[in-house]
């Protein structure tokens, strides 16, 4: 059994899930490949819950049959149950979304292509036709009169390593300056030289610290006027 999982960094929306039903249903792409001889089909493959296809020798029927062009032996795919909507977590968890039973090749790589749905967090609002093809998506919550960009940050502070960079706590005016050392998968956040200030002043220095990225309001480059180019780390 092969189960996908998905890691989604959500800002102000829940319930993410293929947008997946008898009347629409969701073409879920991969790249495949042979358990037997090991080898990768060149192309994408896509694969729906609602298709079935005759295996060969009366054999029955699966949502995806396919020959091997290396060795030709013949295998199968079927998706057990409809998608499990991926709940809104901070720090950003893995989430299994889907079973597959698979027999004779495994699907190495998703490709998330097609529409996908979610729900605002706080308003309800339902928002359909969410295209994740780019990796990432935002529009605005009218009920929640916020804009909201559930991306993943990592790239930005993967920039910012060996920068100057400006930390505001969730709590009290505190903020923290040093030099980002690193970050984990976690997105928690190590500084070297801080400095802690709180209010606009500089009340202590602290030296290597350790920062829990769901302690985080937001963070920026020093060189950065306030408000621009920060991103939000809720949780």
């Amino acid at each position: 059994m092969l189960s996908l999982t998905l890691t989604a960094d959500l800002s102000g929306v829940t319930e993410l899930r293929p947008d997946d039903t008898a009347d629409n249903p969701f073409w879920y792409t991969f790249k495949v490949q042979c358990t037997s001889c090991r080898e990768n089909h060149s192309n994408n493959v896509s694969v729906s819950r609602f298709e079935q296809n005759e295996m060969s020798g009366s054999r029955g029927e699966a949502n995806f049959v396919w020959k091997c062009q290396f060795c030709k032996r013949e295998s199968s795919a079927t998706i057990k149950a409809a998608p499990i909507a991926y709940q809104q977590a901070s720090p950003p968890t893995r989430q299994k979304i889907l079973e597959i039973d698979c027999r004779g090749l495994e699907f190495t790589e998703f490709h998330p292509e097609g529409e996908w749905l979610a729900t605002g967090l706080e308003s309800g609002t339902k928002f359909t036709a969410i295209d994740l093809s780019e990796g990432d998506w935002f529009d605005y919550d009218e009920k929640a009169g916020d804009e909201f960009m559930p991306i993943n940050p990592r790239p930005m502070l993967q920039n910012l390593v060996n920068e100057e960079v400006v930390i505001r706590l969730k709590w009290g005016q505190t903020e923290y300056k040093g030099r980002l050392v690193s970050i984990d998968s976690y997105m928690n956040i190590q500084l070297s030289g801080a400095e802690e200030w709180i209010d606009q002043e500089m009340t202590s220095v602290l030296g290597q610290v350790l920062i829990r990225c769901n302690n985080v309001l937001w963070i920026q480059g020093a060189n950065q006027n306030n408000g621009n180019g920060d991103t939000k780390m809720d949780g």
